[in-house]
């Protein structure tokens, strides 16, 4: 069951103006294209899109994998209700929106082959308890590509989340060695990473690409 905070209010708000041109192609469709190039070798059963907004990636998913199933998973309604727009030309029976929590994925065990996180992992409230939910939901060997908002220093991270916090919406900017030693002690073993380069004032996100153990 998805937990309401001021995350949810925050992104029903921001349904609306989620899906601009500008916006998304200075500062998701590059974070989505590095995604799409990382998973392009692999033939899933089961993807995941976890925080997947309005549908933006998931819609792309389906293309990319003919085959598979894709399941898109957001805590607002509003951004679901855009997903569900966008992908109702889509084949019914390969694809499902679930109003989740990261942590609180309501998802059998063991039952995921691919996962993707796009923009979405700074604002979760307990990053180790998502990392623990995925690694119980994917099948080993499974995949988890996560692109998301990072600082170079633990300093920097407690600083934007103490001054995020004062708005309601703590942004959680772990540093790639920090998203690391947490993947680790989730299950996981890190085999990519890197920043993902995109024009305008937004910061470059790190792209990480891990393998359930």
């Amino acid at each position: 069951m998805a937990r309401a905070d001021g995350r949810t209010s925050l992104f029903d708000r921001w349904s609306a103006a989620y899906d601009g041109a500008a916006l998304q192609r200075v500062a998701y469709r590059p974070v989505h294209d590095a995604v799409l190039a990382r998973v392009d070798d692999l033939e899933p059963e089961t993807v995941v899109d976890l925080g997947c907004g309005t549908g933006q990636l998931s819609r792309r998913l389906l293309v990319r994998f003919p085959e598979a199933t894709i399941v898109g998973v957001d805590v607002s309604d509003g951004m679901l209700a855009r997903a569900a727009d966008r992908l109702a030309s889509s084949d019914a029976d390969r694809y499902g929106l679930v109003r989740a929590s990261a942590g609180w994925l309501p998802l059998t065990r063991s039952s995921v082959d691919l996962v993707v996180c796009t923009e979405s992992f700074h604002w979760y409230p307990d990053q180790a308890r998502a990392l623990q939910d995925l690694a119980d939901v994917l099948r080993s060997g499974g995949r988890l590509v996560v692109a998301s908002i990072a600082l170079v220093t633990d300093v920097g991270d407690r600083l934007v989340r103490s001054v995020t916090r004062a708005g309601g919406t703590p942004v959680r900017a772990m540093p790639s060695h920090r998203m690391r030693q947490l993947l680790a002690r989730s299950g996981f073993d890190v085999i990519h990473q890197r920043r993902i380069p995109r024009l305008g004032p937004i910061g470059w996100p790190v792209l990480t690409d891990a393998r359930r153990r």
